[in-house]
């Protein structure tokens, strides 16, 4: 451009549209009004919005949890007190929860889980696909108390804990059921045992009882724990062949009064687990046992108060209503004898019976017969004559026909394969099998409750709704839907009913990796409390079973709600470390088993006592009362002559037997609980048969005087005369 010159002028190119360009254009510009009005408009109308007065998003930032929570926005009422009929979400929470969980502090989303940053129903409340924190809906909520509230596994189950019903019980049923005993799980501690010990198994059942058992253990005892093993009649009889070649081996075993020659040994007739014929009478040493005194014996001795017979009783210890179609006909006899050379850590206590007794007992027991349910097939075994084996073919059940020499080879095969199914369908898990190790057969179970939807194998199931609360529920109940031609599981179904199934996948789903402040944390029950160390040892020998404890327990034996009050600190020590019987038979047929109790559970039970009966402890040592030795006098005239107390008390010996012993009262019983005890027994127990007895102030003290120097320690000082 020369000097002087303007500047040209700008090109301006015109692009000529077509009118299908024009339409196209317009129709684009007209979708982009109506997204732009629509946006407006749902913002302006959000649902949240008609729930709002201030028309605000209401949110929470719980900075040390990373939540949003807004759910507040719509639920307005939820910690608002006589909002409990209004409509959602208007309506108050239910229960007390909101009580000791502000929801400024803890929001909703750490119990309910799902997006808590959500404004629609649709994607807080349903099941957003891909959301890893889906919402728990009803009960499965209760879920999220493990969060804060770990179960100790160390707490026995009988330990009281509210506002999370489902939860608690799912955590019971995981313990009962032993699932531990498969799976790991952090912070859970394998229990020693859980079923019986089959180390010596072959010494005590019939193969007839245990082919049945494997093949349903619920046909036979339909309250029984133990899931069928999904075996076939094949490997029933392997696995029967394995259980039965072991027995006890016993150089010298205790005599026997129901067989030939009074000496049992297993090994005696060349194969562990078989049991010599009996007398060919039938009946062995039966003759001199009386079933019917030892039907009453069960009774009297409060055997009923572990074991149920015919659906009475306690389910504490093994059913024995079909014992007889169970058990070799000498092994009640031989357990009752001594448990522990059966199994060296068999709960059953020293039960202190006579050999009269036991053979009653054992008599009355081998009555015990349920109705015969045969096998349509039964698995054949290759050591006995004709291949198959059944007790009843030689007369009597429960008694093995002799073995075949050459069935000896394939009888060590059958062996070795039930030995292999006993290990791969992990029976270890629950039951103490010769040296076999126990090893975790399962998936572990820790972040459970954080598992995707992607992570689950759902096999060939369909038509249902794919969450992970609904694949544990699938799991739990019906774990062989899960099979395929492939894939073969191996968890065998418990047939737990839905109640049972819905709370233990509560539980599960409680198993989660989420860290969680310490501030949030909070234990409910400290496991080494004095209470909950003394139900740990109530529990684990079920003394409920035979006593009460505020108005809960057994009526076998006496109500140790007051025991704490009622008996001295180093008498009851020295009596739980060496049980001896304090009341007549007249009174009381039970006496009070030897568990060996450890010292320190013996301390803990004492603490308990103490703790029920609101007394102190340590206890503090009561000083001796000074008396005159006329008083003593007096009192012992007033015992065997005024009141006649000799009369149903005795002393080293001498007296009734309708009360108590009376020997060591004083090393026995405080002095407050004798006070107390004399001046009205009805006041304490109000179907005692002891009279209230009108003493006159003088009497009342001279005969307690005189009870305080009954017992190896007195607790009264008699003063020298001058």
């Amino acid at each position: 451009m020369k000097e002087g010159e303007a500047p040209p002028r700008p090109y301006v190119i015109f692009m000529k549209l077509t009118r299908n360009q024009l339409i196209l254009n317009a129709v684009f510009c007209l979708i982009l009004v109506a997204v732009i009005i629509w946006a407006l408009y749902a913002e302006y109308d959000r649902p949240w919005k008609k729930y709002q007065k201030d028309k605000k998003i209401q949110q929470l930032w719980l900075s040390e949890l990373d939540i949003v929570d807004r759910c507040s926005t719509c639920h307005q009422g939820i910690d608002k007190s006589g909002a409990g009929d209004k409509p959602q979400p208007f309506k108050t929470h239910s229960g007390n929860y909101l009580k000791h969980h502000k929801v400024e502090k803890f929001g909703c989303v750490v119990c309910h889980e799902g997006q808590g940053a959500a404004l629609t129903v649709d994607a807080a409340h349903d099941d957003v696909k891909n959301w890893t924190k889906p919402v728990l809906k009803g009960s499965f909520a209760q879920s999220s108390c493990g969060k804060c509230h770990p179960m100790n596994h160390r707490l026995p189950l009988t330990v009281e804990l509210k506002g999370a019903p489902v939860f608690i019980q799912g955590w019971k049923l995981f313990n009962e059921y032993n699932c531990i005993g498969c799976h790991k799980m952090p912070g859970y501690k394998r229990p020693d045992r859980i079923g019986p010990s089959l180390t010596a198994i072959g010494s005590k059942v019939n193969r007839d009882w245990l082919l049945k058992w494997l093949k349903d253990p619920k046909e036979y005892l339909k309250n029984t724990k133990m899931p069928g093993p999904k075996l076939s009649d094949k490997e029933i009889g392997h696995m029967a062949d394995y259980l039965l070649s072991l027995a006890v081996v016993n150089e010298n075993p205790p005599t026997s009064p129901f067989f030939k020659g009074g000496v049992y040994s297993p090994l005696s007739r060349g194969v562990r687990g078989v049991s010599p014929p009996l007398e060919k009478g039938g009946k062995g040493g039966f003759e001199k046992a009386d079933s019917v005194e030892g039907k009453n014996l069960v009774k009297e001795l409060g055997c009923l108060g572990c074991h149920m017979i015919d659906e009475k009783g306690n389910n504490f210890a093994p059913d024995l209503s079909g014992i007889g179609n169970k058990v070799n006909a000498d092994w009640p006899y031989r357990f009752l004898k001594n448990p522990k050379t059966y199994d060296p850590k068999a709960m059953i206590p020293d039960i202190l019976i006579s050999e009269e007794e036991i053979q009653n007992i054992t008599a009355y027991l081998m009555t015990l017969k349920k109705n015969k349910y045969d096998m349509k097939n039964p698995p054949r075994s290759p050591f006995f004559k004709g291949g198959i084996y059944s007790p009843l073919s030689r007369g009597v059940r429960g008694v093995s026909p002799s073995l075949v020499k050459r069935g000896e080879g394939r009888f060590i095969d059958n062996i070795n394969k039930g030995k292999k199914l006993v290990k791969d369908k992990g029976c270890t898990g629950c039951h103490e099998i010769e040296k076999l190790p126990k090893g975790y057969d399962a998936p572990p179970l820790d972040g459970t409750g954080n598992k995707r939807i992607d992570e689950l194998y759902w096999g060939n199931i369909k038509d249902i709704k794919k969450t992970l609360a609904d694949w544990l529920l699938i799991k739990v109940m019906h774990p062989e839907k899960f099979a395929t031609d492939k894939i073969v599981t191996r968890m065998p179904n418990y047939r737990f009913n839905e109640q049972q199934a819905k709370s233990l996948v509560t539980f599960l789903l409680g198993m989660k990796k989420d860290a969680v402040p310490v501030k949030y944390m909070k234990t409910l029950v400290e496991p080494d409390s004095p209470e909950i160390r003394g139900k740990k040892v109530f529990e684990k020998y079920n003394c409920l079973g035979c006593h009460k404890l505020n108005k809960k327990g057994g009526d076998v034996s006496v109500d140790l709600t007051k025991e704490g009050k009622k008996s001295r600190p180093d008498w009851l020590f020295a009596f739980l470390k060496t049980p001896y019987k304090i009341r007549p038979d007249q009174m009381l047929k039970a006496r009070m088993p030897d568990f060996k109790l450890s010292k320190e559970e013996i301390n803990d039970v004492i603490e308990y006592l103490a703790l029920l009966a609101e007394v102190p402890y340590p206890y503090n040592f009561e000083p001796k009362k000074e008396v005159h030795p006329e008083d003593i006098d007096d009192g012992e005239k007033l015992y065997y002559e005024i009141f006649a107390c000799i009369g149903c008390h005795s002393i080293n010996g001498r007296g009734g037997q309708v009360g108590p012993d009376h020997t060591d009262v004083a090393s026995r019983l405080t002095k407050e609980w004798i006070e107390q005890w004399l001046k009205d027994p009805q006041a304490i127990q109000s179907d005692v048969r002891m009279p209230k007895f009108k003493f006159q102030k003088w009497e009342f003290e001279a005969l307690t005087n005189y009870l305080l120097t009954l017992g190896k320690y007195r607790f009264v000082q008699v003063k020298k005369t001058d």
